[in-house]
């Protein structure tokens, strides 16, 4: 399908509405606050740095308020990089600023991953309570040179930005919005990252607390950022910017989606119109409710029928990060299945158990989703082992608790080990691991018989991230549709064909999936295909073309959200990257999805 994108035609008013903003933001005479800031010693700073209060303007150009900032230089470099970084730090009573001014005789945005461009990243703990595991606190930002964003974990609306390239490398200023008021003591975990590029290859990193290249994965390697220097009469500058991404959200809606796109339009000019943003007298409370009355607007447009067919990305709620009161279970089970010398391997798997779970209620069953890691992985990643409480199973908890969906079974396994190839996993899988999970608890299959396995094929889904969605491609292509009817490809396309051929040959990768359909009998109300990746993920360039060569295949494929109306949904997630951060997010958005009405 193909619309003709309309964009809102006020670009140019936006540009000067922005810079209108930016003008006024700074209050105060920093020269004398500069003057007045506290003393800091520098004993016990070891692993930490300072930030004093200020509010700069995040424009790309280094305001007299940095002056006050200390500089700190990266304390640990790996690769082959020649770049030198140095940077500063700010805050105020809303936002974290960082400035990082970077040395680097070759910038390049080249590289289809963003963690192998030009770019500074931000990891933040806001609580510093410095758990292994991202938790609902923690964020982790990138922004390359072109001040193009990037967000692994965390609300990208916290987050504005400004790059400027110099004659020497770059300049790079930052906003982070803070969950929490700060004050003068407060204590933030915080690592702050270089990454340099050369062509399409990252030749390097400057960190300034990680030695290891591991904060992305480890809070506890972070350092720490002291906020300190606000006396009592200063007062925090305005903060125009929450309203600023707000309004280039609503520049970038695709008009074609709603009947009523006039609402967001008429409320973007009349922020223009009532010249607030370029006064001088401005106030907080009049961009306070410019940002109420444009996120009203855009609240209140209505999607046009064929628009509502689109799955459209929900950002997962802070709070279902949170310990449930109602926790499941982890439980391993291990079993021997076939390597390709002639011998067993001996392997094994988590399953996750609902809150509640009996064991001896046998007249309770449970739908069953099989979930596969990604390319280095292993059965532990997503849900640890027994004991563990790790982001997924936060998640599946909380969405149960709250009644999102049904009470189910998750189960982990792996690729390697056995015959140690994706495209043969689907062998494991029926032949060894559903019989062993589903015979052992409470589901839908009255035996682990291949007979009775596809009998209950309604309760049964597979899914899989990166290598994990490779996987779930084979089963679906090699006899899978006998005994799963979900499918939930993230951030992967079908190597049916060779490898990536999804990307590479997408419409005869469609073909063969859809004639792998016809031949098998089964009818589009017969199986579902839930598919997801966000736009700044490696795989987007690969399973994007494919699953636009699957929506035309539509007597086998049909493209809708409506479940009474199709078999066949993509989300994309602006800024979504091919991180575990992301697909937990999608694994959110699809699992109410599953198993409808096959109870």
């Amino acid at each position: 399908m193909r619309r003709k994108i309309k964009r809102f035609g006020a670009a140019l008013a936006a540009a000067s509405l922005f810079s209108a903003l930016l003008i006024n933001i700074q209050t105060g005479d920093y020269a004398r606050a500069a003057a007045a800031q506290v003393e800091i010693k520098e004993a016990s700073m070891n692993g930490r740095i300072i930030a004093q209060f200020g509010s700069p303007v995040i424009d790309g150009r280094i305001d007299e308020v940095w002056e006050k900032a200390r500089p700190y230089q990266p304390r640990h470099s790996s690769g082959n990089t020649n770049a030198s970084a140095t940077f500063r730090a700010l805050w105020d009573d809303r936002a974290l600023y960082i400035l990082a001014e970077v040395k680097d005789g070759q910038l390049s945005t080249r590289s289809g991953t963003p963690y192998m461009q030009d770019s500074l990243e931000i990891f933040l703990d806001e609580n510093n309570d410095k758990t292994r595991e991202f938790g609902a606190d923690d964020l982790h930002f990138r922004v390359n040179i072109d001040n193009v964003q990037s967000v692994d974990k965390g609300d990208a609306s916290r987050f504005y930005t400004a790059a400027t390239k110099t004659d020497d490398g770059y300049v790079i200023e930052a906003r982070v919005a803070l969950k929490k008021k700060p004050a003068n003591g407060t204590v933030l975990g915080i690592e702050l990252q270089i990454n340099d590029a050369v062509g399409e290859e990252r030749v390097g990193t400057l960190n300034l607390f990680d030695s290891t290249g591991m904060a992305w994965d480890d809070t506890s390697l972070f350092g720490e950022i002291v906020l300190v220097g606000k006396n009592a009469r200063e007062t925090s500058g305005l903060n125009p910017y929450d309203l600023l991404n707000l309004i280039k959200k609503a520049l970038s809606i695709d008009c074609s989606l709603y009947k009523n796109p006039e609402v967001v339009r008429d409320a973007v000019l009349q922020i223009a119109a009532d010249s607030l943003l370029g006064s001088t007298e401005v106030t907080q409370q009049q961009i306070d409710e410019q940002y109420a009355a444009l996120a009203e607007a855009i609240g209140a447009l209505e999607m046009t029928e064929e628009a509502a067919n689109e799955k459209y990305f929900t950002p997962l709620p802070v709070e279902y990060l949170a310990e449930s009161d109602q926790p499941g279970t982890i439980e391993t089970l291990s079993y021997e299945t076939a390597n390709l010398d002639g011998g067993k391997d001996k392997k094994r798997l988590h399953v996750y158990l609902p809150h509640g779970y009996n064991a001896s209620d046998k007249g309770t069953k449970y739908n069953v989703l099989y979930l596969m890691h990604g390319g280095g992985e292993n059965e532990d990643l997503l849900f640890g082992g027994p004991g563990e409480n790790r982001a997924l199973k936060k998640i599946i908890d909380n969405m149960i608790a709250r009644g999102d969906i049904e009470p189910l079974i998750v189960v982990t396994p792996t690729f390697y080990g056995g015959k140690n190839d994706v495209a043969l996993f689907h062998e494991e899988l029926i032949h060894d691991i559903v019989p062993l999970v589903e015979s052992k608890y409470n589901t839908y299959a009255n035996s682990a018989s291949l007979k009775d396995l596809k009998a209950s094929r309604a309760h049964r889904a597979f899914g899989g991230f990166s290598m994990g969605s490779v996987t779930t491609w084979h089963l679906f292509a090699k006899g899978g549709l006998d005994y799963f009817k979900y499918y939930i490809p993230l951030s992967g396309d079908s190597w049916a064909l060779g490898e990536r051929s999804g990307g590479t040959r997408p419409e005869e990768t469609a073909k063969f999936l859809a004639q792998v359909v016809r031949k098998s009998g089964y009818k589009p109300h017969d199986f579902y295909i839930f598919s997801a990746t966000g736009t700044q993920d490696i795989a987007y360039p690969n399973l994007k073309p494919q699953i636009e060569a699957m929506k035309q295949l539509d007597d086998v494929f049909r493209y809708s959200s409506n479940l009474d109306k199709g078999n066949f949904y993509f989300i994309e997630a602006e800024g979504g990257s091919h991180t575990w951060y992301w697909q937990n997010q999608y694994i959110y958005n699809i699992l109410p999805d599953l198993f409808q009405g096959e109870a």
